[in-house]
């Protein structure tokens, strides 16, 4: 073979090569990619639950998937306040699937507030990890609660059980009503006063919706960080650095609860801007803020569930 002839062969292989290296680049990218979000209506105990489920792609799979269930806080929706949805991928990312839903009353919900309960919030919840489980069978479960879900978060293992660990962002976990103290944080007696109202008619008004009695004495017949102390599940806790609706004494409380627990983790520093909900208004901040808030819930969830 001539030196010109052999020349182009080698190109043409070295050709052949490198266009068969990216097929194969290609290939494993497409596979690593998680899928699409998908909302569904998954059965529960009262109806349909509007949900919206995250698997990672198939090359995170191995085995059973580890399940992450998202809460929202008081009035909310399953867009955690635009946090729930980056995070999701996050977790898709590392091989973990997630599932977060509308509690009763709020974002698609068809039911009315009145069916805001903690009872019906923890059926809603178990009900989504048994669809997960039985149609794609996931594994250890995992928690992650804002405010009012984080209150859920911290009760839910005592009252069904099943939980592998717990990540609560700034939860409403006062003890008794003291968890209602958001409905006016200046002034608590105005917050016994719409308890009392609330059990002695049936239903009040406050916060632009309507409360059942039900959730009134549910709350007042809880203590959160009780609760903690005694499942003693590995635990996340975070809270913002403007915490405008949550007392200094109910942080205090949460913080040691957590930090007495064998595997307990507080981290507050990186949020010392954010107000509540984790945001700010300045979009910079804003964007660290969630950056930092899904890299820590990440890190610690990967630890606990794989």
């Amino acid at each position: 073979m001539k030196k010109s002839a052999r020349k182009r062969a080698i190109y043409v292989l070295a050709g052949c090569i490198a266009a068969l290296a990216l097929c194969i680049a290609g290939a494993l990218a497409l596979l690593r990619r998680e899928p699409a979000a998908q909302d569904v209506h998954i059965p529960g105990t009262r109806g349909d639950i509007y949900a919206t489920v995250q698997l990672p792609g198939k090359l995170a799979r191995g085995g059973e998937m580890p399940l992450v269930v998202l809460c929202h806080g008081f009035t909310g929706n399953r867009a955690g306040d635009g946090h729930f949805a980056p995070l999701a991928d996050d977790l898709a990312a590392q091989g973990i699937a997630s599932v977060r839903l509308d509690f009763p009353g709020c974002g698609d919900s068809d039911e009315p507030f009145t069916a805001y309960t903690l009872h019906n919030m923890a059926d809603d919840v178990e009900s989504v990890i048994t669809y997960m489980q039985t149609t794609y069978g996931t594994g250890r479960t995992a928690l992650v609660g804002h405010s009012m879900g984080g209150r859920l978060a911290s009760l839910y293992p005592q009252m069904k059980g099943g939980i592998s660990a717990l990540v609560l962002w700034s939860p409403a976990n006062g003890a008794g009503l003291n968890g209602l103290e958001f409905l006016n944080i200046d002034d608590f007696s105005a917050v016994e006063s719409l308890a009392a109202e609330a059990e002695a008619n049936g239903t009040v008004s406050t916060w632009g919706v309507t409360l059942g009695a039900e959730f009134v004495t549910e709350m007042r017949n809880t203590d959160p960080n009780a609760a903690l102390r005694e499942s003693a599940l590995p635990t996340l806790l975070t809270y913002s650095g403007n915490e405008s609706i949550l007392s200094d004494t109910t942080q205090a409380e949460t913080i040691a609860a957590v930090e007495s627990l064998p595997q307990g983790k507080v981290v507050l520093e990186p949020f010392a801007a954010g107000n509540h909900n984790y945001l700010s208004d300045d979009p910079a901040t804003a964007a660290r803020l969630d950056e930092d808030l899904r890299g820590v819930t990440v890190e610690f969830l990967v630890g606990c569930l794989k």
